[in-house]
């Protein structure tokens, strides 16, 4: 099965989308009430804040709409040729309470994927150190972690199937630099106990009832503002409970297609472990990325274990020459912030691939070409055109 695919999204990340049209592509602000020890304020680009001097106190309302549009061409696997829908669509609250305390609380109500998201407490003494309880994305993979609203492309990569995405558990995040404080280095350790999302397992991408650990370190060498050299490893391990089964899906790398890879539901795994391996470059406009990822399952009944594999390697260009930025405290990639009245330009590629065929299980394989353009508007609104062509075999 091939096809090939042109769609466009549309992001906005703050919940009020008609007050974001503006002539500049700078943020702007207005002050809704000031007083000695608080005010509020509406922004264009991070949504409305409350803040208080006595007590330390600080809450923001915001949200993000992604819509997609796509038209497909196909060869052996019939998909409909045009479709559109909401693809994301979350409002959220979050705050700090007294400098060491903060809470998110976010909700999906984009159709087919309504529920909670992020529904975490944190405590942070440091900004070495934090600790959240909750729901949150486990930490593994560097495309899996960072937020959607900086994806470079319209989808994740078809291999992050195999990572954990969201759990409900406890997270700890520690980042430092080795050496002198001058260091250009930069370091970031996260590890995280966890069971199925809000404790069900139908809330799981993989479909499963558990308990899991994830581990994931970084290290950037080079971690200045507009130069970067990133690598990092993970690791996932998942005990499933009351013999839940195990399952793998893929679409190919556009939310409006089918999921043209699937393993179906695996009731002979007793546990599963994740391997990911990382890196990156930045260097001013350019952005080079990959990983690879590998899942082992142990089965039971006499059955072989199997191992799913999948990676990608991705470029893109920014034309204006703005930089994507590299977040020091947790090793992710994050957006691009114009600097002209008109927005920023960004081209990018990349080349994935995913298999889910071994032993008896037979769950296709795929590679998959994408190129994209990005016009960033603002910060926080963007336009994204994509062409995938996909090579799948189930």
């Amino acid at each position: 099965m091939r096809f090939g695919r042109v769609s466009s999204l549309v992001c906005m990340v703050i919940a009020i989308a008609p007050l974001f049209v503006a002539n500049s592509a700078e943020a702007r602000r207005f002050e809704i009430l000031e007083g000695d020890d608080y005010d509020l304020i509406f922004s264009t680009s991070r949504g409305i804040r409350f803040r208080s001097t006595d007590p330390a106190l600080e809450f923001r309302l915001g949200g993000r709409l992604h819509g997609d549009l796509a038209f497909f061409e196909d060869d052996r696997t019939r998909i409909d040729d045009f479709d559109g829908q909401v693809r994301r669509g979350r409002i959220y609250l979050r705050g700090r309470v007294f400098e060491d305390f903060g809470f998110k609380i976010e909700r999906e109500f984009a159709a087919a994927r309504e529920g909670w998201r992020n529904l975490w407490i944190r405590y942070r003494p440091s900004r070495s150190v934090s600790l959240k309880l909750g729901n949150f994305v486990a930490p593994f993979g560097l495309q899996d972690i960072a937020s959607s609203n900086y994806s470079t492309l319209m989808e994740r990569s078809a291999s992050s199937a195999l990572a954990p995405s969201y759990q409900t558990g406890a997270r700890l995040d520690l980042n430092g630099r080795i050496g002198r404080r001058r260091s250009r280095n930069r370091w970031t350790l996260s590890v995280s106990a966890s069971t199925s999302p809000l404790a069900q397992a139908s809330d799981d991408q993989h479909r499963s009832d558990h308990f899991g650990l994830a581990v994931r370190t970084t290290f950037a060498p080079i971690a200045r503002k507009r130069a970067v050299v990133h690598v990092g490893l993970a690791v996932e391990y998942r005990e499933l409970l009351d013999g839940s089964g195990y399952r793998i899906r893929a679409r190919p790398e556009s939310g409006l297609a089918p999921a043209l890879l699937d393993t179906g539901l695996l009731g002979d795994v007793d546990s599963i472990v994740s391997l990911g391996i990382e890196g990156a470059v930045l260097s001013g406009p350019f952005t080079v990325q990959g990983e690879y990822m590998r899942s082992f399952l142990q089965r039971n009944a006499g059955r072989n274990d199997v191992g799913f594999d999948g990676g990608y390697f991705q470029i893109s260009y920014v034309v204006t020459g703005e930089r994507r930025r590299y977040s020091r405290s947790l090793g992710v990639i994050r957006g691009v912030k114009p600097r002209h009245a008109w927005g920023a330009l960004e081209v990018a590629g990349r080349f994935s691939t995913l298999d889910l065929n071994a032993d008896d299980v037979s769950g296709g394989r795929l590679r998959d070409w994408t190129v994209g353009v990005n016009w960033y508007l603002r910060e926080n609104l963007r336009v994204m055109f994509n062409y995938v062509k996909v090579d799948g075999r189930r």
